[in-house]
C-alpha cells in the first residue's frame, strides 16, 4: 500500500503531543498501530490497561519501548480486528482503533474521575479524528460508557455504539510494524486460544452491529 508521508508525519507529531500528555498526568502512552493514510471506519474505545501485558509501569515501558502497541493482544482484540475487517470495511477500505485517554492505567484506578480525564483528553481526540479519519468517515464508539460520552460533548460526526469486549490475527501483526519477536509471541498465545460461547457469540453482535451501520 502506498501511504503519505506528509499524513506520517502529521501523525507521529500527533503521536508525541499525546506521549507528553499521558505522561505529564503520570500515565505510560501506549502507542496504537500507525494508519498509512486516512481511514473510512475510526473505532473509539476507553482508556489502555495495565494488567495483563504489563504487570507495573516499569515493565509496560520496557514492553512500549520493545514495540508493544495497544490493540494487539488479547484474542478479543483480533476478534475486534477480524470483524471490522470482515464485516465492516468494503474492498479497499481502512480503520484505525484508538482510545479516547491514551494513558495506561489499571481498571480499578480507570473508572474514577473518568469523566475528568476523558474531558482533558477529548481536544487531542478531536485533533486525531481530523487527521486519521476522511471526511465521510464512520466513527463507532466501542462500548456505552464511550457512546454516551461523545454523546453529552455533542461529537459532531455521525456515531454509531458496539458493545465493548473484555486467523485474521497474522495479517493484523504483520501490517501493525510490530517487532518480530512480540508478534511470535502474540501469536503463539493466540493459537492456544478457545474460542468460547462467549467468544462467539462476541463475534455475532459485532456481525450484525457492523453490517447494519
Amino acid at each position: 500500500m502506498r501511504t503519505d508521508g506528509n499524513f506520517q508525519a502529521r501523525y507521529r507529531a500527533l503521536e508525541k503531543r499525546m506521549k507528553a500528555f499521558a505522561e505529564a498526568h503520570g500515565d505510560i502512552f501506549v502507542p496504537n498501530p500507525q494508519p498509512d493514510a486516512p481511514v473510512q471506519h475510526v473505532l473509539i474505545c476507553m482508556e489502555p490497561s495495565l494488567g495483563r501485558w504489563a504487570r507495573s509501569a516499569d515493565q509496560a515501558r520496557s514492553k512500549v519501548e520493545a514495540g508493544f502497541r495497544n490493540f494487539l493482544f488479547s484474542i478479543e482484540d483480533f476478534i475486534l480486528h477480524f470483524c471490522v475487517r470482515r464485516y465492516l470495511c468494503k474492498s479497499g477500505e481502512r480503520y484505525h482503533i484508538t482510545d479516547l485517554s491514551k494513558g495506561a492505567m489499571l481498571v480499578d484506578r480507570a473508572k474514577p474521575e473518568r469523566s475528568e480525564r476523558y474531558d482533558r483528553w477529548y481536544p487531542l481526540l478531536e485533533d486525531e479524528i481530523s487527521l486519521v479519519a476522511t471526511p465521510d468517515a464512520a466513527i463507532v464508539a466501542v462500548g456505552k460508557v464511550v457512546y454516551q460520552y461523545l454523546q453529552r460533548q455533542r461529537f459532531r460526526r455521525p456515531l454509531t455504539g458496539v458493545i465493548h469486549y473484555s486467523g485474521q490475527a497474522e495479517e493484523v501483526l504483520r501490517s501493525s510494524g510490530v517487532p518480530v519477536g512480540i508478534g511470535d509471541e502474540t501469536l503463539s498465545r493466540l493459537r492456544t486460544s478457545q474460542l468460547t460461547t462467549s467468544r462467539q457469540q462476541l463475534i455475532f453482535s459485532y456481525k450484525m452491529a457492523f453490517e447494519s451501520s
